[in-house]
C-alpha cells in the first residue's frame, strides 16, 4: 500500500514535467533566419578546421609509422600540400566544383570571390563554405602523400598536390555535389565524401605508388619485409584525432544543423561513426589475433580510419548493428589486402588504398542496403567513373613528372654513403 502511495505522488510529481516538455516540443517553432545562418555556417567553420586536425592526424601518423630522417619530409609535404591547395582551389577549383550545369561534367575556370549579397537565399557564409571544401581538397592530398611516403621528392609531389586541388578533385566532386552529370542523372548517393574523397584520392594514391615505386630495401628480403617505426604511439595518438575530425568533417557535410530533425540526425551520424570505428577497429585486432596469433596495433588504428571511411557514404540509415558491420566489413579489408598489395610489390606505406580506396568503393556500394532510396545500379557506374578518372588523371601526371623532373627522394642508405656528395 505504501509504494503505491509513493508511486502516486512520484507521477503526479512528473506528469506535469513531462507534460511541459511535451509542450516545448510541440509548440517549438522553425529558428529564425539569422538563427540558421548562424549556425549552418559555424557547422561549416568548425567542419573545415576539424578537417585540418584529420590532416595533422594523418601526418603524425604518417611520422610514427616512417624512419625518424623522413619526419621532416612528412611535415613539409603536409605544410606545402595545404598551403598548395589553398591557392589552387581560390584560382579555380570552387567553380570547377560548384559552378558546373546540371547534368554536365565541367565547370568555370575563374577564381573564386566571396559574395555575400543575400545571404538569407544562400543560407551560410560563402567565405565559410569555401575554406571547407578547400579543406577536403587538402585532406585529399594527405592521402596520397601517405601513400609514398619515405621515397618521394616535395616538388614533384607539391605539383601534383596543386593539379589535384584545382583539377582532379573539382571535376570529380561536382560530380557528386556539385548537380553534375551522376547525381542527377544516376542519383548517386554519397553524402560523407566516401566516393568523392577517399575513392578518389586512394585511386590516385594508388597511381602514385605504381609509378614512384617502393622504397628501398622493402622487397629485398622476400615480399613485405616490414620498415622500421619510430613512434607508433605517435601514430596511435595521430589516429584518434583523425577519426575524431573525419566524424566532424561528416557531420559539415550533413549540410545543416538548424533545426530539431538536422540535430537529431547529427546525433545519429555521430553514433554510427562510432559503432562503425569501433568494429572495424575490433576487427582487425581480433582477424590479426587469430592469424598472426599477436594483435597488431598498425592494424587496429588502420581498421579505426576503415571503420569511418566505411560509414561515411551513408552515415544515417543505419542501424547501430548495421553500423557495426560495415565498420568490421572495413576492419577486414584493411587487415587481408595488404598482402595482396606486396605480392605485386606495390608499396603502400600509409595503407591508403586499402583505407580509402577499399572501403570508400564498399561505403558506396553497402549504401543502397540501408537506404532504399540508393540506386546499386547509379552507384556502380558513378564509382568507376570517379575512381577511373581520378587514376588515370593522376597516372598520367606521375608519368609525366617522373621522365622529366623525377620523382624519387634519396634514400636514407644513399644519404649516409660517405660517397654522397650531399650527405
Amino acid at each position: 500500500m505504501r509504494r503505491k502511495c509513493l508511486s502516486l505522488i512520484f507521477a503526479a510529481l512528473l506528469l506535469p514535467s513531462m507534460a511541459s516538455a511535451q509542450t516545448l516540443a510541440t509548440d517549438m517553432g522553425p529558428a529564425s533566419d539569422v538563427t540558421r545562418y548562424l549556425l549552418d555556417s559555424g557547422l561549416l567553420m568548425i567542419g573545415g578546421l576539424a578537417g585540418l586536425v584529420a590532416i595533422a592526424g594523418f601526418a603524425l601518423r604518417d611520422i610514427g609509422l616512417s624512419r625518424t630522417l623522413n619526419a621532416p619530409a612528412v611535415c613539409l609535404r603536409t605544410i606545402g600540400a595545404v598551403a598548395l591547395s589553398a591557392f589552387a582551389f581560390w584560382l579555380s577549383g570552387y567553380h570547377l566544383l560548384f559552378s558546373i550545369e546540371t547534368n554536365g561534367f565541367l565547370g568555370e575556370f575563374r577564381p573564386w570571390s566571396p559574395i555575400d549579397d543575400e545571404p538569407a537565399a544562400l543560407g551560410y557564409s560563402a567565405g565559410a563554405f569555401w575554406f571547407f571544401h578547400m579543406v577536403l581538397a587538402a585532406f585529399g592530398t594527405m592521402i596520397v602523400s601517405s601513400a609514398v611516403s619515405e621515397r618521394v621528392r616535395l616538388w614533384p609531389f607539391l605539383f601534383f598536390a596543386f593539379i589535384w586541388s584545382v583539377l582532379i578533385y573539382p571535376i570529380t566532386a561536382s560530380w557528386i555535389w556539385g548537380g553534375g552529370y551522376f547525381a542527377s542523372e544516376w542519383s548517386f548517393h554519397d553524402i560523407g565524401g566516401a566516393a568523392a574523397i577517399h575513392v578518389a584520392a586512394g585511386a590516385a594514391g594508388l597511381a602514385a605508388v605504381m609509378v614512384v615505386g617502393p622504397r628501398n630495401g622493402r622487397y629485398s628480403q622476400g615480399p613485405g619485409r616490414p620498415a622500421v617505426s619510430t613512434a607508433l604511439p605517435l601514430s596511435a595518438f595521430g589516429t584518434l584525432l583523425a577519426v575524431t575530425a573525419l566524424t566532424v568533417v561528416i557531420a559539415g557535410l550533413s549540410g545543416s544543423y538548424s533545426n530539431v530533425e538536422a540535430a537529431i540526425s547529427l546525433g545519429i551520424l555521430f553514433s554510427n561513426a562510432m559503432i562503425a570505428m569501433a568494429g572495424g577497429s575490433l576487427a582487425a585486432m581480433v582477424l590479426t589475433q587469430t592469424v598472426y596469433k599477436r594483435t597488431g596495433l598498425v592494424s587496429a588504428m588502420t581498421g579505426a580510419i576503415a571503420g569511418i571511411v566505411s560509414i561515411s557514404a551513408e552515415p544515417f540509415g543505419p542501424a547501430v548493428w548495421q553500423a557495426a558491420m560495415i565498420g568490421a566489413v572495413g576492419g577486414v579489408i584493411v587487415t587481408v589486402t595488404p598482402p595482396f598489395f606486396d605480392r605485386y610489390r606495390i608499396d603502400d606505406a600509409g595503407l591508403a588504398v586499402p583505407t580509402h580506396l577499399l572501403c570508400g568503393l564498399w561505403g558506396v556500394l553497402i549504401a543502397f542496403w540501408v537506404n532504399e532510396d540508393v540506386w546499386l545500379r547509379g552507384q556502380l557506374l558513378s564509382i568507376a567513373a570517379i575512381a577511373g578518372f581520378s587514376f588515370a588523371m593522376s597516372l598520367l601526371i606521375w608519368v609525366a613528372l617522373k621522365y622529366t623532373i623525377g620523382v624519387r627522394s634519396i634514400s636514407l642508405e644513399e644519404q649516409a654513403s660517405p660517397n654522397n656528395a650531399n650527405g
